[in-house]
């Protein structure tokens, strides 16, 4: 039974019409995630008015595909220009962008493209096998569960900057006053509106993320502008070779991650 609904999942999955649709999406989602503001949720958004009219399997093929490929583009501007093109890739920035200036910006895509599948398939089998459990445990949770749950991501935060905690804890406070602007969850009370009603909705992440890295390496560059660039003269060219370095170099990392 699970053999012949796998056959017509695939059979469906592979139709003419469908591989069009997911080519299509997919370079509508490459160019979203390249573009630093623009996340996956908006090019979901983009995507409503068009699969409202398509059937089930091309709609949803579409919407999956956009998603995908707008998260893994966001490593794009990360890489070579130290701006996130999505919030996703904002944690390793710096790092990624590290590596272009050292000439390795094909191992450094290669690294998150390979990285984003094990990441999506894995995570869509967890989600396959255990939907039901977790949506169970999920709707037991309560405010105590909420407030640990807290904390954990506090610490977590803290032990992250160990190589310099000082730095990390007022990382740590000042996001948390950021987050603190806008509407109180429980009671609705506005916190550091300072009586402006745009202030209500609270601080989004995308212009937090915009400001913090791209504004401040435009600033960067307009300042160094007279003086010369340290990076690597490298051709950065096919993707696919930088999989293959990081599959040829760092298969036990991979294994073990």
């Amino acid at each position: 039974m699970t053999g012949t609904v796998l056959a017509q999942a695939l059979s469906q999955l592979f139709d003419a019409y469908v591989l069009w649709v997911i080519l299509g999406s997919a370079v509508f989602g490459l160019f979203v995630g390249a573009v630093p503001g623009l996340t996956a949720t908006m090019a979901t958004a983009l995507l409503v008015p068009v699969t409202f009219f398509m059937p089930p399997v091309p709609a949803i093929a579409s919407i999956v595909t956009a998603t995908a490929m707008a998260i893994f583009a966001g490593d794009i501007p990360s890489c070579l220009l130290r701006m996130p093109g999505t919030p996703a890739s904002a944690a390793y920035t710096d790092e990624a962008y590290a590596m272009t200036k050292k000439g390795q910006g094909e191992l450094a895509l290669g690294a998150g493209l390979v990285f984003s599948v094990i990441g999506g398939l894995f995570g869509t089998a967890v989600l396959i096998a255990a939907a039901p459990a977790l949506a169970e445990i999920a709707l037991k949770f309560s405010s105590f569960e909420y407030f640990w749950l807290v904390v954990l991501g506090l610490a977590s935060a803290v032990f992250l900057a160990l190589a310099n905690p000082l730095k990390g804890i007022v990382s740590l406070l000042a996001g948390l006053l950021v987050a603190s602007v806008g509407l109180d969850n429980p009671a609705g009370f506005p916190r550091f509106t300072f009586g402006n009603a745009e202030l209500a909705g609270g601080l989004t992440l995308i212009p937090i993320m915009i400001g913090m890295f791209a504004v401040s390496e435009i600033i960067r560059n307009v300042a160094t502008i007279d003086q010369p660039w340290e990076m690597a003269q490298t051709r950065i060219g096919n993707v696919f070779n930088g999989m293959w370095q990081l599959t040829r170099r760092y298969w036990l990392s991979i294994l073990r991650g």
